[in-house]
């Protein structure tokens, strides 16, 4: 049996990152970048204001309270047909160009309008640059406005819109399919009968890869049969990620591993020391990479995070794949009771500036309602027996799945 990192490591060794395509900046979310991109034009593309107000030449405040002629009328879009002097200041919007003379922007809520509109009272003096955006201080043309690697977050498609970017270079998504087994199971709409439970895997596993934004299929769900599970698995092995639930103990109707070895997979570990999840299985044939998981849904859910995000996440081109943990303080006395390293679904709250943290209520690796009630998971490392109230703590977040990650350069 090996240790949570050894796993880790293995499938990242055995992963390749997939080829890049073209794609449209509405539907890049999530990607990372394959290319340099450099921006056509300045940003501003020229010197415009950045608040509503009064466009001036910062001397002419020098004795405020000062009156002012007010000369023109600046809404943003419109480019300004006058050239300020001395004494005189124009009526300007949050982002109008700023007319030439012109070198500061008071804010309206520092002045005061004549009835007519002609005239200006500026209550206090303002220095020299203040309240303007200078052509070309953000990025200038040519310049790279985003690096090969950068993964692709809703600010990032928004630079991207700004310097006319609409088709971009991206690492590829996996093609992932998702297979439940068990004869336990049951479709979603059926009512189970004794003995049975409705499958929750397949619904479970499939949302955790779409919020990776990869292209994810059911492929079914089978009976503990050996047929049928070398049948739907044959039918998987021409995805990128064939992702598994169930039939990966030690039991009579486990035959998961069985078939994978008949179908010539190339088996890396088969259990690893972690609770829960521990008859977890990563094996490789041609290009597919094969994960069957623990069919108990807590289980699934943590090996996934722990094995599946970071191995797919390597297939995008994040150059960090893992999920790095964050340090949090533990409210209440936590006392282990296994050997191995534990996962625990729990809950983490800010309390002035501070993470804190504690163990919901959790019945074992079938109890998915827990993990309803938690954030992240709580790491019990194998060599800790208990944590005291007050000690610092490992979490992992639930949403830290392809969100915040570093890519390749």
């Amino acid at each position: 049996m090996i240790t949570v990192e050894e796993a880790a490591n293995i499938v990242l060794e055995n992963v390749r990152t997939l080829p890049t395509k073209e794609t449209d900046i509405r539907d890049a979310l999530g990607f990372c970048l394959a290319q340099d991109v450099r921006s056509d034009l300045d940003m501003p593309p020229f010197n415009k204001s950045a608040m509503d107000g009064y466009a001036v030449i910062a001397e002419d405040t020098a004795g405020a309270p000062v009156e002012l002629e007010v000369v023109e009328n600046i809404a943003a879009g419109y480019m300004p047909t006058k050239r300020l002097k001395r004494g005189q200041a124009s009526k300007i919007m949050t982002g109008a160009a700023l007319p030439e003379g012109a070198d500061a922007v008071v804010k309206v809520e520092e002045t005061h309008t004549s009835e007519d509109s002609k005239r200006v009272l500026v209550h206090k003096r303002i220095e020299k640059g203040k309240n303007v955006s200078r052509r070309g201080e953000d990025i200038k043309a040519g310049q790279v406005a985003l690096a090969k690697g950068t993964e692709l977050r809703p600010q990032e498609i928004g630079i991207l819109a700004a310097i006319g970017q609409r088709i971009v270079l991206v690492f590829s998504a996996p093609r992932i399919g998702v297979i439940s087994t068990g004869s336990e199971l049951v479709e979603v709409t059926s009512k189970p009968m004794a003995g049975q439970i409705r499958d929750s895997n397949s619904y479970s596993i499939v949302a955790q890869a779409k919020q990776l934004h990869t292209e994810v299929e059911f492929l079914g769900m089978v009976p503990d049969d050996k047929v049928d599970i070398t049948n739907i698995i044959k039918r998987g092995l021409n995805k990128d990620v064939l992702i598994l639930s169930g039939g990966v103990s030690m039991g009579e109707y486990d035959l998961v591993g069985d078939v994978l070895s008949e179908l010539g997979v190339e088996i890396y570990f088969k259990k690893v020391a972690l609770r829960p999840g521990k008859p977890t299985v990563f094996g490789k044939k041609g290009n597919t990479i094969i994960f069957a998981l623990p069919g108990n849904p807590v289980a699934t859910l943590v090996t996934f995070i722990l094995f599946v995000g970071p191995a797919i996440r390597k297939m995008m081109g994040f150059a960090s794949p893992i999920n790095i943990p964050i340090k949090a303080t533990m409210e209440t006395e936590l006392i282990k009771k296994k050997k191995r390293r534990e996962y625990l679904p729990a809950q983490l709250r800010q309390n002035v500036g501070n993470w804190l943290v504690f163990p919901v209520e959790w019945h074992g690796s079938g109890d998915l309602f827990s993990t309803t009630k938690a954030n992240c998971l709580l790491i019990v490392p194998e060599t800790v027996d208990r944590f005291d109230a007050g000690q610092l703590v490992d979490v992992l977040l639930f949403n830290s799945l392809g969100i915040g990650h570093g890519c390749k350069g």
